[in-house]
């Protein structure tokens, strides 16, 4: 590193330093980002892996600012905007997050960087709406709003700003702000200063600082654009906000605006019965037979088929028996998925697990409904129950693992599909299956 950089490197540790005491939540998800100096850059941008940033901007800022900064670039992926662009024009889709982020931020008392874009007119709305909002008004006629000369002064220097200091194209009279009427492509597309409107010059005038741009890129796995890496990308946003609220929790200082948007973004009440009975129905066995022809095509000397009754031939139940496991909400699981199953004509093998299988139990629908107490405790791996099931030349149909994902042991995919169900989200997402959750996260 030069000099500069090295300078820049630890002021860029300090501020992480006060996030991460000051403010859990953003202390958690910064401390998982590498630390990069950038010269090419305006001043900062983050991936969800690295936070780069431009060693001259970060040395200029107070330590306010740059504490600003870097929160700003953690509430672009605590909103998983590095994940959310999906073929969106780059600039415009980070001059919408900016707007939704920066107003997040003061709300919440921090100081941002000079020439952060924020209007308090757009609180509320999605990234998704004020981009569609922002190439709107790009599509507008060049000459609409020529009438109001600091709408093309502001629309110039937010294209042209590069996110560092200097003086904006135009000089303002005087400092009157705008009224509500005014405000619009300029406010949306450049935007005024979010900490502090105006800079001082030498000479006692002042400009408008060049934007701060704060920018967030897409997450390094999307570069392949196929439905895999966006989904790996979902996952790995979800588990590092997850983990970063309960740590906020934990400490007592999550806000609890924060909480109620995050949570409501990330994990909406879910119908985990609903879950469970679309899993199992679309697993069912829903060939046809001849050997029962359907008799109302029989007078006819025509010999269709009849459906069989509902089949999902053979159902593995594996049971995380480690202490953690709550005993109550399996009982709540045993008789909704009884009364399920008894609609079908079905094989149930039920294994227990730690960290190795317990016990294997075998039922039929004329033994529900389900009765299950737990067999063993301890610790957890996931990964002898799918060598159980190889071993003893098990062919499930399905699998429904109930388990409170206090593991990260986790099997290759198997062949057949699997549905995992847990209480509540502690930050584990599974590799492979389908999701669902008993509870919701803790209210604030």
């Amino acid at each position: 590193m030069t000099p500069l950089e090295r300078q820049a490197h630890l002021a860029m540790i300090r501020a992480r330093a006060a996030l991460v005491l000051d403010h859990p939540f953003f202390g958690s998800i910064a401390l998982r980002l590498k630390l990069k100096p950038d010269p090419t850059c305006s001043d900062l941008w983050t991936d969800g892996r690295t936070l780069g940033f431009n060693p001259s901007y970060a040395v200029a800022l107070s330590e306010a600012a740059l504490i600003g900064a870097q929160a700003h670039e953690v509430m672009h992926l605590a909103c998983a905007h590095h994940v959310r662009r999906k073929g969106r024009d780059a600039l415009l889709w980070n001059k919408a997050c900016d707007l939704v982020v920066n107003q997040l931020l003061l709300d919440a008392g921090f100081s941002l960087p000079q020439g952060a874009t924020h209007d308090p007119a757009y609180a509320g709305l999605s990234a998704e709406a004020l981009y569609s909002e922002l190439a709107r008004l790009q599509d507008e006629p060049p000459n609409k709003g020529a009438e109001r000369p600091e709408v093309q002064e502001e629309t110039e220097q937010a294209e042209g700003g590069t996110g560092q200091s200097g003086e904006g194209k135009g000089e303002s009279k005087d400092q009157k702000k705008p009224t509500e009427g005014e405000r619009g492509e300029a406010e949306l597309l450049g935007g005024h200063g979010a900490s502090e409107h105006s800079q001082e010059k030498g000479n006692g005038q002042q400009t408008k600082p060049m934007a701060f741009t704060g920018e967030v890129r897409d997450h390094p796995v999307l570069d392949g654009g196929n439905g895999a890496a966006q989904k790996q990308a979902e996952q790995e946003a979800d588990i590092e906000l997850v983990q970063a609220m309960q740590r906020a929790k934990h400490m007592g200082d999550m806000p609890a605006g924060f909480l109620r948007l995050f949570r409501k973004q990330l994990h909406p009440t879910l119908d985990w019965r609903g879950i469970l009975q679309r899993f199992l129905e679309n697993c069912t066995d829903g060939d046809s037979t001849w050997t029962t022809p359907n008799r109302r095509y029989l007078y006819q000397g025509i010999y269709l088929p009849s459906r069989q009754e509902p089949r999902i031939p053979h159902v593995v139940l594996a049971v995380d028996s480690s202490g953690s496991v709550d005993d109550t909400l399996l009982e709540i699981f045993c008789a909704e998925l009884s009364g399920i199953l008894e609609d079908y004509d079905t094989l149930l093998t039920v294994l227990f697990h730690d960290t190795q299988v317990q016990s294997a139990q075998t039922f039929t629908r004329q033994d529900l409904p389900l009765r299950l107490a737990p067999v063993g405790g301890g610790g957890t791996d996931y990964r002898p129950v799918t060598a159980y099931i190889e071993e003893n030349d098990l062919t499930p149909t399905c699998m429904i693992w109930f388990t409170d994902l206090e593991c990260d042991r986790f099997p290759e995919e198997p062949a057949f599909p699997v549905l995992w169900l847990a209480e509540q989200p502690n930050g584990t997402t599974p590799p492979f299956g389908e999701l669902g959750y008993f509870k919701e996260l803790p209210s604030a």
